[in-house]
């Protein structure tokens, strides 16, 4: 906490502040308690096989403090930092909750930053400020509380309260970094394609965002670890209703049945409440796309897709890749399968027929409950097979002689969540190692790679959230697979690397 202090204090001009003048919170940074901290520590150093990681807190609480520990710290109360900025002027408070205020504040005498700071017992708290300014704050509890009541270590930034002069200096750092570079995508705030970095649109965007807060939470109860981010945009704003409308909708695709699981699933089902959402998407795509001659195939596709997708109101989408059906053949493809809502399969399907060339793809190979197949060669891996009903479209890979064509049955897949979710299952995406570079293939082979990492996306009140979440397993599996690439590092002799 003490190095984000620096960094903080470092990042923003020292002004002195008008006493007539109400500090507007700019920034607030917040961990668990330090007794939280210990039980985390130890938690993960269980998992991952190190349970000297319990240790760690204490450990370097000691060096921090020159071998004195943290007496007087209320170690069942967060740790904080907030910034104000009062016009144009910002300051920088450190939160250290504690039960003595002059025993915590010794601790600290002869640590190497003290003179840069002062430190002021306020109540429960010792509030550290940078030399020479006074606190403006002397409770952040319910600040901290608001971060740590949702993660572990978070940071909660307020963009829209960014002052004039500190967002001049924003703009204009990231106007440099960015400005001469290509970049193409999507914009949360407004949907919108850029080109490069506009000024006006970025500033646009931090006007209408209220609040951002991202960290890490780790649960120890659910035996889980997630990173999260929440967007919380101004009242009333096109961004807030864009996100508050976009999960109004129900998803109704799903994924056929298949032997064993899905490696990874993917499911998205948006409400389509902009117009121009499906000319951005298809902009950032084409921006990607180097070759001229594919260029002009993907903008014949999306000539015909992107009109059906808009039609059906919303842009639903599944996808799911499994492991290959015969693991020992050379060469062995996983299966893919794509689907996506449409408005009208039929319509879809004689305007492909049009699009696509008739060498390439055979047409109306099968028919079963309302579908219509039509297989794409790819040999010599295998096809690709068209499955096109009422209101949906399904790409398949599959083997050459596959001769199967049925109906796509079944249900949304369970627990969907509106926006989007990705899962990943480990143990069924590394099952046989088949298609895994010959290095990884080597690393993975020998270890049992358990566990899922998930994906969400969904909109909350005017904002959106985003969450990865691994489960204790899949903690335990990166741990096993970081230890095992490290392991198979050869280290050179002394004497080969001309060391005295």
């Amino acid at each position: 906490m003490s190095w984000l202090l620096v960094l903080v204090g470092a990042s923003l001009p020292v002004m002195t502040r008008a006493e007539d003048e109400t500090p507007t919170v700019f920034a607030v940074a917040a961990c668990d308690s330090f007794a939280e901290i210990r039980e985390q520590c130890a938690w993960i150093g269980g998992l991952v096989g190190f349970p000297m990681l319990a240790g760690l807190p204490d450990t370097y609480a000691m060096m921090a403090t020159g071998g004195k520990g943290l007496k007087g710290l209320d170690a069942e109360r967060p740790i904080g930092i907030v910034v104000t900025v009062d016009g144009e002027a910002s300051s920088i408070h450190g939160f250290l909750p504690t039960t003595d205020p002059d025993a915590l504040m010794e601790t600290f005498s002869g640590v190497p930053f003290r003179s840069m700071v002062d430190m002021t017992g306020a109540g429960d708290w010792v509030v550290v400020t940078v030399k020479g300014k006074p606190p403006s704050i002397n409770d952040p509890q319910d600040m901290l509380r608001s971060i740590t009541s949702h993660l572990s270590v978070g940071v909660k930034l307020f963009p829209s309260r960014l002052p004039a002069t500190l967002k001049e200096s924003f703009l204009n750092t990231a106007e440099q970094g960015l400005g001469s570079q290509e970049i193409s995508a999507l914009q949360f705030f407004g949907a919108l394609p850029i080109s490069g970095f506009d000024k006006d649109i970025a500033s646009e965007s931090l006007a209408q965002t209220e609040a951002l807060l991202f960290g890490l939470a780790i649960d120890k109860q659910t035996d889980r670890i997630f990173l999260e981010s929440r967007t919380i945009f101004a009242e009333g704003g096109a961004a807030g209703t864009f996100w508050e409308a976009a999960g109004d909708v129900e998803p109704s695709l799903g994924l056929p049945p298949q032997e064993g699981q899905y490696s990874l699933q993917v499911q998205i089902a948006q409400n389509l409440n902009d117009a121009t959402q499906l000319e951005a998407m298809e902009k950032a795509l084409l921006t990607q796309i180097k070759q001229d001659q594919l260029r002009a195939v993907v903008q014949k596709l999306f000539a015909v897709i992107l009109p059906q997708i808009s039609e059906y109101g919303a842009f639903e989408l599944v996808a799911g890749v499994a492991p290959p059906k015969n693991q020992n053949k050379e060469q062995a493809v996983s299966n893919v399968v794509l689907g996506m809502g449409i408005a009208d399969g039929s319509a879809m399907a004689d305007q492909l027929k049009g699009l696509l060339d008739e060498t390439d793809v055979e047409f109306d190979v099968a028919k079963d409950d309302g579908f219509s197949f039509h297989d794409i060669e790819m040999m010599p891996l295998g096809k690709v097979t068209l499955a096109i009903g009422d209101k949906c479209i399904y790409a398949m890979t599959r083997a050459a002689d596959d001769s199967e064509y049925n109906a796509i049955t079944g249900r949304a897949i369970d627990d969907f969540r509106p926006i989007a979710t990705a899962n990943v299952r480990l143990e069924s995406l590394f099952d046989g190692v088949v298609g895994l570079p010959p290095e990884m293939a080597m690393v993975v082979e020998n270890l049992e790679l358990q566990g899922e990492v998930t994906l969400l996306v969904r909109p909350i009140t005017r904002g959106l959230a985003i969450r990865v979440t691994a489960d204790g397993e899949a903690v335990q599996a990166g741990a096993a697979l970081a230890a095992s690439v490290v392991g198979g590092i050869t280290v050179r002799p002394k004497a080969e690397l001309n060391i005295e």
